[in-house]
């Protein structure tokens, strides 16, 4: 069974260890995500890679889950896979901000703890669609719709006689 993450890490000793920290946090956990969700059942699934001596002290990681959204073309639950990756330049202070490479985000460390939580449910709420739907046409009347749309364009198309002239 995966381990649990903290909720909170120091992200400049992590960096200084050049530690990884791999787990799940429940998504019940995420309270700006749970208001979308339609069952915040479950876990998110995170790697977090602390990096430091490639001239600046980074955050590399990755999170993933199932989320419970309700699917806005048929408005029935569904679940939608989402993920994302995300790499931090850690700073302590807005002057370092030039140091951060530009293939890397800056993250202004504030204190000694920051929050593991709020950095993986930033990255899910990010992963989201604007406008999540199914992949596939999910209602009869959408199924039927485009049931129709193919046999009015097979209808219409001015070479369909001939496909009946064809000898085998």
């Amino acid at each position: 069974m995966p381990k649990q993450l903290p909720e909170t890490a120091d992200f400049l000793k992590q960096a200084e260890r050049n530690a990884t920290l791999e787990g799940v946090l429940p998504l019940a956990r995420l309270e700006r995500l749970s208001e979308i969700l339609n069952d915040n059942s479950g876990e998110l699934f995170a790697k977090l890679h602390f990096t430091s001596g490639t001239g600046y002290l980074g955050l590399h990681g990755t999170v993933e889950a199932s989320l419970d959204l309700v699917c806005q073309r048929c408005l029935q639950p569904m679940k939608y896979p989402v993920s994302g990756q995300f790499k931090f330049g850690l700073i302590t202070s807005e002057k370092y901000e030039d140091k951060v490479p530009s293939d890397a985000e800056p993250y202004l460390l504030e204190g000694d703890e920051q929050s593991v939580v709020d950095i993986l449910e930033d990255e899910l709420l990010l992963s989201i669609p604007i406008s999540a739907r199914h992949p596939n046409e999910c209602s009869e009347f959408l199924q039927k719709q485009n049931e129709e749309r193919r046999v009015e364009k097979e209808k219409s198309n001015p070479f369909a006689v001939l496909k009946n002239l064809k000898i085998d």
